[in-house]
């Protein structure tokens, strides 16, 4: 009986052991606090957060030009059908943001229906001429980057009770947007493509830390 309860006890060693704590520097924990990141950070958007977007009659003569320039980016977004133009005439402002009474001619493209799906707003707090506003932006995002596998680590390294790890991984794009994969459109928009030609084979850095919940990747909580 004696024997017995030694193996048993040997066995839960061992199994506790395997288990592992929160706090190991190892691949699982890892891949979690990435996870946990992506979760949160990963959508990937065109950052274009400011619409209506006007675009100059100089904008447009440089449009084939400027392969990713505003023109161009419009053009590929209402050639998909997420955003539509109209010609306008707006007030040309002066120094001061006052009006000067002069007139431009441009272009102003607004998001369809069809961009709803796809649109992320948030409120950003900004500070101008008339104190601390908070101002809607919204952004097109056409997928989320989400981890792949962690291909290796540095450290930990410690600073009293302070530690923190390098880590390499490579990443996934889930939930692509059909849209984004359209030529027109990653002309336009080259990170699109860049990102996508990326996935499962571009090796990343990113800083991991160890907090009283485990590994957390650095950035988690910051606004952007």
């Amino acid at each position: 009986m004696q024997k017995f309860t030694s193996i048993l006890a040997v066995v839960a060693t061992v199994s506790l052991t395997a288990c592992g704590s929160k706090t190991d520097a190892n691949e699982k924990n890892f891949g979690a606090a990435m996870s946990q990141y992506f979760d949160k950070k990963g959508d990937l958007c065109l950052n274009t957060k400011q619409w209506p977007v006007e675009v100059t009659e100089m904008d447009l003569r440089m449009e084939k030009a400027l392969k990713s320039g505003s023109a161009s980016r419009m053009g590929a977004l209402q050639s998909v059908g997420l955003v539509k133009g109209e010609d306008v005439e707006v007030d040309i402002m002066g120094i001061m943001g006052k009006p000067t009474g002069a007139k431009a001619k441009v272009k102003r493209y607004s998001l369809t229906d069809a961009a709803k799906p796809f649109a992320q707003e948030k409120d950003v707090e900004s500070i101008g001429l008339n104190g601390r506003t908070t101002v809607r932006q919204t952004d097109l995002c056409w997928g989320k980057k989400a981890l792949d596998k962690i291909v290796k680590w540095e450290g930990p390294m410690k600073l009293g009770d302070y530690q923190e790890a390098g880590i390499t991984y490579t990443y996934k794009v889930d939930h692509t947007a059909s849209w984004a994969t359209k030529p027109e459109v990653q002309a336009a928009f080259p990170a699109i493509k860049s990102i996508l030609d990326g996935a499962g084979k571009s090796e990343l850095k990113h800083g991991v830390k160890l907090t009283s919940q485990g590994w957390e990747a650095k950035g988690l909580d910051s606004a952007f």
